[in-house]
């Protein structure tokens, strides 16, 4: 089925291009939740199955299913927008706006409890917003660096194929399955089927690494459209790359673990890596979390090892 997204002149001259960190951290957490392996990127590793035991995390968790997650979660990221940007909006998301996106869930699917009552008690938003944020934290925050570089390139690329060909080139270059008729786009998803008229809404075109190799569309309501699409310079033939999975979850970690095979402290940690012992302790937090590490005490020091 289509999704037509009829374009004025003005909707033209207001699309833009942008990375979407709350996006990246959305998609993972929903594929996680659907149990499905990324083409590139693999399983998502025991630090993110771990993260899903915060009760925010796991509130968010409670509104992905496999036709749909609501808009909140990933709004439009404003120009040089930062991921504590995008949170801001989710955290503050209109009552209106989230009863009735996770009304919509419910009618379809068996929510948790616990989201019904974060919604009739007003703290929906901020607790999802929370949620990102600590999975993000857990899971993608050391390796973010690496995908930016990813996203950000691709918008380079786009935006010399904007400047060689014109917006329809852009348009066309996106996606086997987004098209352009000269007044609208066309983005061919699943079964659902429905036109849009921007009017004057910003349309804001967005590289994924995550959901590669998938394009989104996130077209109702009066805020700005977004149409996801795959990040270029990834491999195209879905075979994965065994240095990817490392690069998603950061250097700072795979060194830790790797340095672990004997109890280390997180004081020697920090100077053997050229970290900061908060840093240190930080990222041992995590791996400890999720099982990849243990620690005991040694008289005035927490040692730690690789399980």
């Amino acid at each position: 089925m289509v999704i037509t997204v009829r374009m004025t002149p003005d909707a033209v001259a207001r699309t833009r291009l942008a990375v979407s960190p709350a996006a990246e951290a959305a998609v993972w957490l929903w594929t996680l939740v659907l149990g499905r392996s990324h083409p590139l990127f693999g399983d998502h590793g025991p630090l993110a199955r771990a993260a899903l035991r915060h009760p925010d995390v796991a509130l968010v968790a409670g509104t992905l299913f496999p036709c749909y997650a609501p808009d909140l979660l990933t709004p439009p990221p404003p120009p040089a927008s930062t991921l504590d940007d995008q949170l801001d909006l989710v955290s503050s998301a209109r009552p209106d706006v989230v009863a009735d996106q996770i009304g919509y869930v419910a009618s379809r699917n068996r929510v948790p409890p616990a989201v019904r009552d974060a919604v009739d008690a007003g703290t929906f938003g901020r607790r999802a917003a929370n949620g990102l944020l600590v999975f993000w934290r857990h899971v993608l925050a050391d390796g973010w660096p690496a995908l930016r570089d990813v996203l950000e390139a691709d918008l380079a690329q786009r935006m010399r194929t904007m400047a060689s060909g014109g917006l329809a080139s852009l348009f066309t270059s996106l996606h086997p399955d987004i098209g352009w008729t000269g007044d609208a786009l066309t983005i061919t998803l699943g079964p659902h089927a429905e036109t849009v008229a921007l009017g004057d809404r910003d349309l804001v075109l967005v590289p994924t690494a995550l959901n590669w190799p998938n394009a989104t569309a996130q077209v109702c309501g009066d805020a700005p459209a977004v149409i996801g699409y795959p990040a270029a310079g990834l491999p195209r033939d879905g075979h994965r790359d065994p240095a990817a999975q490392a690069r998603l979850y950061g250097a700072t970690r795979a060194a830790l673990l790797a340095d672990l095979t004997q109890p280390r402290s997180t004081a020697h940690l920090a100077a053997r890596h050229g970290i900061a012992p908060s840093t240190a302790s930080y990222h041992l937090r995590v791996l400890h979390q999720a099982g990849l590490v243990s620690r005991h005490r040694d008289g005035h020091h927490v040692l730690y090892q690789r399980t």
